[in-house]
């Protein structure tokens, strides 16, 4: 038996150092991207708790709770082993709050979601013990440990988080048991679902991506704001994660060439002008071919002048519905697409449902 139970601790040796290999792989890829995640910059990050509250309203006293300067990036791996078993979690950001005079105050972290998660709240109340737990296991005589707060935001705009935002939503407790539960609640700011009134107070960068997550909920992709964005890749990058849109993809070298600030307005104002050059001049270039071929099957003067002409026409028609097809891909409102393009109502949902 002794020998089978050494056997059976290598084989966990073994297979520990392989995980730790492997996660050390994974973690250092997380990192480069969570480098440039917005919410990893302090001033974002604590907009987070100075402006809202845990339910998502903003704050109206004026309190600060945090100041960016106080706050410092921790590892946001949380690995524990428990009982032999090597338990590892990574957290999206985690920061430590100290006092002007370098004390540790607390623990603040930060999940986000595009997506309802019905394991959410087990989720947060996982990372938590683990955070008290591995503070537990280092404990000096007569220290304490600090507290960890941790919300999730939520960058769904199509529908509303719809998953237990407590532990004693996804249990069925009796109700003589009730009054002793050991329950716990999670905090989820849904962005999307906030109004002008809650969005005119905020500021930076979380205001403009509510902002922008309203908009996509209310499809008015139009008339945006002269707000202006401070960090203007990690903006793009994070809003091509939410959307899955093309337009935000930004590579390496477009985030080094993005040296000065933008506003809301110069952004997409600049995307939906590119777009719209391309489909005229994918119309136009389709306009000629058809108006040359035309005129090549009359083979005379006056053919090549009536192919051109029809070339034009069709050219013209064409450049209309491919720029139409640009902007519904976009979500624009139909009425905004028909008087861009001079097509119809009809046209335009004709192309819509194509």
């Amino acid at each position: 038996m002794i020998g089978v139970r050494r056997a059976h601790d290598a084989a966990v040796v073994v297979n520990l150092c392989d995980m730790r290999t492997q996660l050390g792989r994974i973690l250092m890829g997380a990192k480069d991207v969570r480098e440039k995640h917005l919410f990893s910059k302090n001033d974002v990050f604590s907009s987070v708790w100075n402006e809202l509250d845990g339910d998502g309203d903003v704050q109206t006293t004026g309190t600060v709770w945090l100041e960016p300067e106080n706050l410092l990036e921790v590892s946001p791996e949380i690995a524990q082993i428990l009982d032999e078993h090597e338990l590892h979690r990574f957290r999206d950001i985690f920061k430590l709050y100290k006092d002007d005079f370098g004390l540790s105050v607390a623990l603040f972290g930060l999940e986000n979601q595009t997506d309802s998660d019905k394991r959410m709240a087990a989720r947060v109340m996982l990372y938590d013990a683990l955070g008290y737990y591995a503070q537990v296991e280092d404990l000096k005589p007569g220290k304490k440990v600090v507290p960890i707060f941790t919300r999730v935001l939520y960058f769904g705009y199509n529908t509303k988080w719809s998953a237990p935002r407590k532990l004693s939503e996804l249990c069925v407790v009796p109700s003589k048991l009730a009054s002793r539960f050991q329950d716990y609640h999670i905090e989820v700011i849904e962005l999307a679902w906030l109004s002008d009134e809650q969005i005119e107070r905020l500021t930076g960068d979380l205001k403009v991506l509510a902002v922008f997550l309203r908009k996509m909920r209310l499809k008015q992709l139009h008339d945006w704001p002269k707000l202006k964005i401070t960090y203007v890749p990690e903006v793009l990058g994070l809003l091509h994660e939410i959307t899955g849109h093309k337009r935000f993809k930004q590579d390496k070298c477009d985030f080094a060439n993005i040296q000065r600030s933008m506003t809301m307005c110069d952004l997409f104002e600049k995307h939906d002008s590119a777009l719209i050059e391309k489909g005229k001049k994918l119309g136009l270039d389709e306009g000629k071919k058809l108006g040359l071929d035309e005129g090549k099957k009359l083979g005379l003067d006056e053919g090549e002048k009536l192919g051109l002409a029809k070339g034009k026409t069709e050219g013209k028609a064409e450049m209309a519905s491919s720029i139409a097809r640009n902007l519904i891909a976009m979500r624009m409102p139909e009425d905004d697409i028909a008087k861009a393009t001079g097509l119809s109502i009809d046209q335009v949902q004709a192309l819509a449902v194509g």
